[in-house]
């Protein structure tokens, strides 16, 4: 992790499965988060969510992607993600069960996904021949 005046430089792993995945901190606890430009919303993982001491509000709605139009999400409120020693304060999330994805973190799973709503917010550029993904936030923002 790099800092430069207004922006954080993101280390990424590829994973066996071609998935880029990232470390990231929720309440102190380090989580592994893949990257999905597709997802319309940043996921954690049901499962990890006691252990975070994150509640969960049932929703009527239920998650409409690859693999998931049968899991239902809930929602819930991030007060903050640590992502390069940079926090990230209440970004939008929603809970759903990610076991159909797991064996795209190898041994060591993943307990969530960050969307495209998180990568638009702080302009995220993916940068493959680096395998570093490079955020922006305003200076106003620290």
């Amino acid at each position: 992790m790099d800092l430069v005046k207004g922006k954080v430089f993101l280390e990424f792993e590829m994973s066996e499965t071609g998935h880029q995945i990232v470390e990231a901190k929720i309440n102190g606890k380090l989580l592994r988060f893949i990257l999905d430009t597709a997802a319309g919303s940043s996921v954690l993982n049901k499962a990890c969510l006691a252990e975070l001491g994150i509640q969960e509000v049932s929703s009527e709605e239920s998650a409409a992607g690859l693999g998931t139009s049968e899991h239902e999400m809930g929602n819930i409120v991030v007060p903050e993600i640590e992502l390069g020693g940079r926090l990230y304060e209440y970004p939008e999330f929603v809970s759903l069960n990610l076991d159909h994805v797991q064996v795209a973190g190898g041994e060591k799973g993943v307990h969530g996904l960050l969307g495209s709503p998180f990568f638009s917010k702080y302009k995220a550029v993916i940068d493959f021949g680096t395998n570093r993904v490079v955020l922006s936030y305003p200076l106003s923002d620290n």
